[in-house]
């Protein structure tokens, strides 16, 4: 809906897909990597490899697999999202005009996303941006429609619910499924999952792109960041996720309650 709605603007020609990108990249071409400073999981790595001008905005802790050749590395662990962040930048641009109330929706969603509606990792700061964004014109309940989903989207997220099981104070649901859709199914999944009463910690795991992903979150009781880490993920304390290349769903669930398991034994009270 977000890439449909600024296309309508005359914007479309933004959007590319990888092949034309790399046709298009000269020398002088600025590559500016966002929501991701790692060199394993970003969108494509074809086109960071062609790239000799990088810049890189994250909000995500910094791990050892970081973009270490970039120009400009700006990584603030402690906002919101990348969404907060580049409403601060933009308010320091000069004759910049005012931002189009389409783009300042777009980044109030990624706010709320996020922040699970300003519920996580909320700071004043991730308020002032909001406040910025509304004064722009940003529209709450569009942004609210941004997330609503199909009738066949919300069953395929209710069954993976519904099969979730127990494990030291963790659920775990994992997904067949390679549907496009499951990217986004998934994540909302673990944030269904944290509604249940015992629940610390979250995480589901799904096929995608010839790996298997799995999507991790919690209330804060567990660091999941530290447990995808050990996957060779990151994120956040209380929201993370990883990418298993060449791995099945057993085998990728076998190494998950592996990690758990040492997450737990390395937090244990003395």
């Amino acid at each position: 809906p977000i890439i449909d709605r600024l296309t309508s603007l005359g914007d479309g020609d933004m959007f590319m897909d990888e092949t034309t990108a790399l046709d298009v990249i000269s020398d002088d071409t600025l590559l500016i990597i966002v929501d991701t400073h790692n060199k394993n999981i970003i969108e494509s790595p074809a086109l960071y490899k062609k790239a000799r001008h990088v810049v890189v905005i994250d909000h995500h802790r910094k791990n050892v697999n970081f973009i270490d050749n970039a120009v400009i590395f700006h990584n603030e662990p402690y906002a919101s999202s990348t969404c907060e962040i580049i409403s601060e930048m933009i308010q320091y641009f000069k004759d910049t005009g005012r931002l189009h109330p389409q783009y300042a929706d777009a980044m109030l969603a990624g706010i709320t996303l996020d922040t699970k509606n300003f519920v996580m990792k909320t700071g004043v700061r991730t308020f002032e941006a909001a406040a910025f964004l509304r004064k722009n014109g940003a529209d709450t309940i569009i942004v609210k429609s941004m997330f609503s989903s199909t009738m066949d989207s919300y069953r395929k997220k209710a069954k993976l619910v519904a099969s979730a099981e127990l494990y030291n104070r963790c659920a775990l649901a994992v997904s067949e499924s390679s549907d496009a859709d499951m990217r986004v199914i998934a994540p909302q999944a673990s944030d269904e999952l944290l509604n249940i009463t015992g629940v610390d910690a979250s995480f589901v795991i799904y096929p995608s792109n010839n790996c298997m992903c799995i999507s991790a979150r919690s209330l804060g009781a567990m660091n999941v960041q530290l447990i995808m880490e050990k996957l060779g993920g990151g994120g956040h304390q209380t929201m993370a996720a990883t990418q298993l290349a060449d791995k099945s769903a057993d085998e990728a669930k076998k190494m998950l309650l592996c990690a758990i398991d040492e997450y737990i034994s390395a937090n244990q009270p003395v």
